[in-house]
This record gives C-alpha cells, sequence and structure tokens, in this order.
C-alpha cells in the first residue's frame, strides 16, 4: 500500500539524535518532504515530541518518528489512542527497533522505501499503570547500570565506552536479589536474580539481542532471567548475550514466552523502560497489546524475522 500524491504525511524529526546525525540530515528530509506533500516538524526539547505527535495524530494517517528509540516511544506515546499509522526514519545512536524490524540503516532511503511500501500490525507491550514500550523493560543489573550512567551522557565512540565503564563497575558492586513472578498465572519464586528482561522486541540498548526470538506480531512478550551466575561468568558471557546466543547456553539462563507478567520484588531495584528509567517500583504488570499498531515499512521488511 503506498501513498498517493494527494495524502499528507508529517515527520517529527529529534535535531539532536543519534550525536547531531538527526541535525545532519534534517535539510535533505526536509526537501523531500515538501516535495512529496509532507511536513516536518522539530522537536526542540524534552517532552515536545509526544506533544506535537498529538497535534498531529487526528490531522494526518501517517507520521514518522526521525530519530532514535526515545524519539520513537514518544512519538508512540502522542499517537497510539488516535491508531494513526507510524513510520520510523531511523537517526539514532543505536536504533534497537529499526533493526529489530530490519529496516535500511540509510534514513533518506527509508524514508522512501517506506512511503512506498506496506502497512503492518504489531504487537506493543503495556505496563498496567499505562505506559507503553516497544523493546523491553528492565529490572536488575541493567536498571541498576541505568542509574549509574551520567545524567549529560558522551555522544558517539564515547557513548559505548562510558557504557562498558558503567557497565563492569555496576557489575562488581551489584547485589542479585529475589523476586517473586507471576507468569500467564503460573507463579515462579526466583532467587539471587541479576537481570529479568521483558522484551517486546529483539534488541535494546547498544544493540544486545536479549530477545533473539521475538516477533513483533506474534501477540507474546520474552521474557529473559538470567540468576545464579558469578560475575567472572557474567564478564565472560557478555558477548554471548550481546550477539543473542545466550538461549540454553547455561543453566542461569531461563528464556519464556507468555501474553503478561506480574513481577515483585524489592521496591528500592530501579525499574527502565525502554531506553529511560522510570520512577515506578515493584510491584510491576506488563502484557502484550497484540497487533494495536500500524507501522508503515518498505515492503522488503515485511518477511523479516521479527514479523512472521
Amino acid at each position: 500500500m503506498s501513498l498517493s500524491a494527494e495524502e499528507k504525511f508529517y515527520i517529527i524529526i529529534n535535531p539532536s539524535a543519534g550525536a547531531g546525525r538527526g541535525l545532519r540530515n534534517l535539510q535533505a528530509i526536509d526537501s523531500f518532504a515538501k516535495e512529496h506533500n509532507g511536513t516536518v516538524l522539530i522537536s526542540r526539547y524534552p517532552g515536545h515530541t509526544t506533544k506535537l505527535a498529538k497535534s498531529v495524530a487526528a490531522k494526518g494517517r501517517l507520521v514518522f518518528a526521525a530519530g532514535g528509540d526515545d524519539t520513537i516511544r514518544e512519538v508512540l506515546q502522542g499517537t497510539y489512542a488516535s491508531k494513526c499509522i507510524v513510520g520510523i526514519i531511523p537517526l539514532g545512536t543505536f536504533n534497537n527497533l529499526a533493526t529489530s524490524l530490519y529496516l535500511p540503516p540509510h534514513p533518506l532511503e527509508c524514508l522512501k522505501l517506506s512511503l512506498e511500501g506496506v502497512n503492518c500490525l504489531v504487537d506493543v507491550g503495556k505496563i498496567e499503570q499505562g505506559k507503553l514500550f516497544t523493546e523491553s523493560i528492565g529490572i536488575g543489573l541493567d536498571s541498576y547500570a541505568w542509574s549509574k550512567a551520567p545524567l549529560q551522557e558522551p555522544q558517539g565512540l564515547w557513548r559505548w565506552l562510558s557504557g562498558i565503564k558503567v557497565g563492569v563497575s555496576s557489575l562488581l558492586d551489584f547485589t542479585p536479589q529475589n523476586y517473586r513472578l507471576e507468569i500467564d498465572g503460573r507463579l515462579l519464586r526466583m532467587h539471587d536474580v541479576m537481570q529479568i528482561t521483558v522484551a517486546n522486541s529483539r534488541c535494546y540498548c547498544s544493540g544486545i539481542q536479549i530477545a533473539p526470538n521475538a516477533k513483533m506480531n506474534d501477540g507474546l512478550l520474552d521474557i529473559c532471567i538470567i540468576s545464579r551466575m558469578s560475575k567472572l561468568k557474567f564478564l565472560a558471557m557478555a558477548p554471548i548475550f550481546y550477539f543473542g546466543k545466550h538461549i540454553n547456553s547455561s543453566t542461569s539462563v531461563h528464556y519464556i514466552q507468555a501474553h503478561k507478567i506480574s513481577i515483585s520484588g524489592p521496591t528500592s531495584v530501579p525499574i527502565r523502560v525502554d531506553g529511560m528509567l522510570t520512577s515506578q517500583t515493584l510491584p510491576i504488570k506488563a502484557a502484550a497489546i497484540s497487533n494495536s499498531l500500524t507501522i508503515r515499512i518498505p515492503a522488503a521488511c515485511r518477511h523479516t524475522a521479527s514479523l512472521q
């Protein structure tokens, strides 16, 4: 299904995304949009993206999020209730959702092919209190590391190096916790848990494939639980986690697919939702909202592993 010449679309762009990648691509994207009956709106401050998305949701059938994963999530928060179509222009540092959907990495190419592309229904994760997520929820080591990260993150290569430094230092002083999980009605009590990830799509953080079997239209959450592992072994397994080879790699790794999950544990444990820490505390409930979001993607991406 391609966009006809008469139809209007909007692009909400974060110029600061991807260490300035958004700004570098702004002129080319704006020129292309003007030639094809599109309008570019620039997000200028925290929360502005969601405000812009809400303002255009009723006007446009198709709204593109041009930025990184945080930009996509903010656009989704503003458009989800309207049920308009959302497109993605990858301009971030890691572009996890775009990677999970196998979208073309070049922004202008992705925009062109998406305009000529197809609409697909995909799942969205939803926390009981209302917050949506497209990537994952993290509880444990990764959320603890997030809480230790500098408020002003470095960009480019320095962001990678800073992330490694924070991750290693967090691992060294991290204390595993005990949790009570209810997964599709099944009760589990887990001890000495290092990490719980509840995923809607394959990748998170710096491209870590924590949920390699995740498909975004199966109505399921992919839950990865890491428990009872020495810190040295965890560090040694880091490349295995990164490339998604950890399933069946250790008795400490548990991988479950389910429609919904409830997690109880210490209220002091921070909770990550996609790329942001939330003020919410445990207990937390989450579910996969099946086929609740319509996205526009290039036709060639329709039959990728994440949409089978």
